[in-house]
């Protein structure tokens, strides 16, 4: 008897809360949006400057090509060493999937990608797993470490909400914890088996230090992330900017990690309400909105754009072969 069968009920949890989140969030938005009148909007949409639209939307690619580096120190860590172009490639390319229902079809289209150098997809699968774990948990421990600092040094500033610490504390549990290398591995596995894969077995030599230098740069790109934000309201509000800065650290985080956990597709509808509601005391409604559905516009051109480029600029040609980083794996 499969573990499907065994416990139906978190097969249907999976299904309609995802669906009942984004219905109430889509009651939300519609009532926003029909309180906005659609002059000011455009008015304010077309006085953003050209710089803050590109400045953002760098900004973003740069953050979460932290995740693609952290990815490739992963298959670096065991044994294998693709191109840096192809794995770029690869993991820019499969951000469109994030957007199917499930996550799991991000992940098959970078394994799909890598299979050209003889990386096996389980291997991509487990590995992209990990991946996207540490990033998670790495944004809500920075997000909770961000808050405490602020709440330590007496700002005000950081979020009108009184749970804020609760939702970020429940966020680092729910996402640390199975981030343990341990655990994440034997949760790879778990998915590959539910994907009709192979897990098999494969030899993570990772060390404790390369795990937490890729957790720093994984917190740099959580920094470049939050610097996106704060230059399109730069672009939207200038003299509003530059205070926010260091509460954004915990919004951005909070927000990404909580339309991940929500499991709505691309994390759409959570992340923007999140958003909207700590800019809302700053903002005000009107520009509090704009600003959280135009970040999301932002990212998702940027990161199509990127994938187009890379998709229709590097074709991979090289042959099926295995690329091993360790020189004893490789047999003469």
């Amino acid at each position: 008897m499969t573990t499907l069968s065994k416990r139906p009920w978190m097969a249907w949890i999976r299904v309609v809360l995802p669906v009942v989140v984004l219905i109430l969030l889509a009651g939300h938005f519609y009532r926003s949006l029909s309180a906005l009148d659609d002059l000011d909007a455009g008015a304010m949409i077309a006085s953003i400057p050209v710089w803050a639209w590109c400045g953002s939307g760098t900004l973003y690619l740069v953050g979460i090509s932290a995740s693609a580096f952290f990815w490739r120190l992963l298959l670096n860590g065991c044994g294998h060493n693709p191109p840096f172009i192809s794995t770029i490639r690869a993991f820019f390319v499969s951000q469109a999937g994030k957007y199917a229902p499930g996550k799991g079809l991000a992940l098959l289209i970078r394994a799909a990608l890598l299979r050209t150098h003889g990386v096996p997809m389980t291997l991509s699968l487990a590995t992209g797993i990990i991946e996207v774990l540490w990033t998670m948990a790495v944004g809500s421990l920075f997000a909770l470490t961000i808050y405490t600092i602020l709440e330590c040094t007496g700002s005000s500033s950081t979020s009108a909400d009184p749970w804020l610490p609760f939702k970020l504390l429940a966020l680092t549990c729910v996402t640390a914890v199975p981030a343990y290398p341990a655990w994440s591995i034997r949760l790879a596995r778990a998915s590959a088996r539910k994907l009709g894969l192979d897990p098999g077995e494969f030899d993570f030599r990772l060390g404790w230090q390369s795990l937490l230098a890729g957790a720093a740069v994984l917190a740099c790109g959580w920094i470049c992330l939050t610097l996106s934000l704060i230059v399109l309201i730069a672009g939207m509000a200038p003299a509003k900017a530059f205070p926010l800065i260091l509460p954004a650290m915990a919004w951005v985080p909070l927000a990404s990690v909580g339309g991940f956990v929500a499991s709505t597709p691309g994390g759409i509808g959570v992340r923007e309400y999140l958003i909207e509601q700590a800019l809302l005391p700053h903002l005000g409604a009107n520009q509090a909105l704009l600003a959280a559905l135009l970040l999301r516009l932002i990212w998702t051109v940027a990161e199509a754009v990127a994938a187009l480029v890379l998709w229709l600029g590097w074709r991979d040609s090289i042959p099926m072969q295995v690329q091993h980083s360790n020189p004893a794996d490789q047999k003469s």
